[in-house]
């Protein structure tokens, strides 16, 4: 008939349905993500916030598979990137955290910087875990990244994708921090979002080499630091997140040197 589509017609005008949905869905999980999150604070504190928060993201995005992608929970687990990683990119992300937690010594030693644990840290370490770890990285990488290569993008158009969401989201810091700060978070999202990419690939589409970096980008709010220091070691510290991101290139060739096709079962070939 006329008015039938060719296969290959139907299938890009699928992938651009899919990509839209894929791209709907992702607001409305930063929509509970971010502003759920920030009404729940006014409530109670941030560690219960980011839990109640990610979980109810979660339950929303198990509902969005099973209705858009028909799948079981178990299967959106594991195409959300909550499969066992590739070993090797679980070391790579040891190497590189272990690298960030040297700073704080580092720091200490060398500009003579009074540090110590927060009292309660390990309660923010929680809550560190559950928005910027798992909540996060289940949104921009596991969700976003990973289901737009699902539906055939290529991994710099997928990455182009990814990287302007996460980079826009990220200037919402300039309404609630400092400039310089601000300015810095912002540059951090842009330059780590296609190295935390090809990260998340390499690791066999896991969220969990990642989920290790991005919670020790956080582990500055675990220690005390003194008021005239806080400003300057906080600039040093975003400095090294701008820094970090870069080092995840160094193993390309030997520690996370896998073929892509064997490091995607759940995805599409490359185009």
């Amino acid at each position: 008939m006329a008015n039938q589509l060719s296969p290959t017609l139907a299938l890009e005008r699928s992938a651009r349905q899919t990509t839209w949905l894929i791209l709907l869905g992702a607001g409305v999980m930063f929509l509970i993500l971010q502003f759920g999150v920030t009404f729940l604070v006014s409530m109670m504190d941030l560690t219960w916030s980011a839990l109640i928060g990610t979980a109810v993201m979660l339950a929303f995005v198990l509902a969005l598979e099973r209705l858009v992608f028909a799948r079981r929970p178990v299967e959106a687990l594991s195409a959300l990137g909550w499969g066992r990683a590739n070993p090797r990119a679980m070391l790579v992300a040891v190497i590189l955290s272990v690298a960030m937690l040297a700073f704080f010594p580092v720091v200490s030693l060398v500009w003579g910087v009074p540090m110590e644990l927060r009292s309660d840290w390990l309660w923010i370490l929680a809550g560190a875990i559950a928005l910027n770890g798992i909540g996060e990285e289940t949104l921009f990488r596991g969700f976003i990244f990973g289901h737009l290569r699902r539906a055939g993008l290529s991994f710099v158009r997928a990455g182009l994708i990814a990287l302007l969401i996460f980079t826009a989201i990220h200037l919402l810091l300039f309404a609630q921090n400092p400039f310089v700060v601000a300015l810095a978070g912002t540059v951090i999202a842009l330059v780590a979002s296609f190295p935390l990419a090809f990260l998340f690939e390499r690791a066999g589409f896991s969220i969990w080499p990642t989920v290790i970096l991005h919670v020790a980008t956080h582990t500055i709010r675990l220690v005390a630091i003194p008021e005239p220091y806080s400003m300057a070691v906080l600039v040093a510290w975003l400095g090294l997140q701008i820094l970090m991101p870069f080092l995840i290139w160094i193993f390309r060739g030997n520690l996370l040197k896998e073929q892509l096709q064997r490091a995607m079962p759940l995805a599409e070939r490359i185009n």
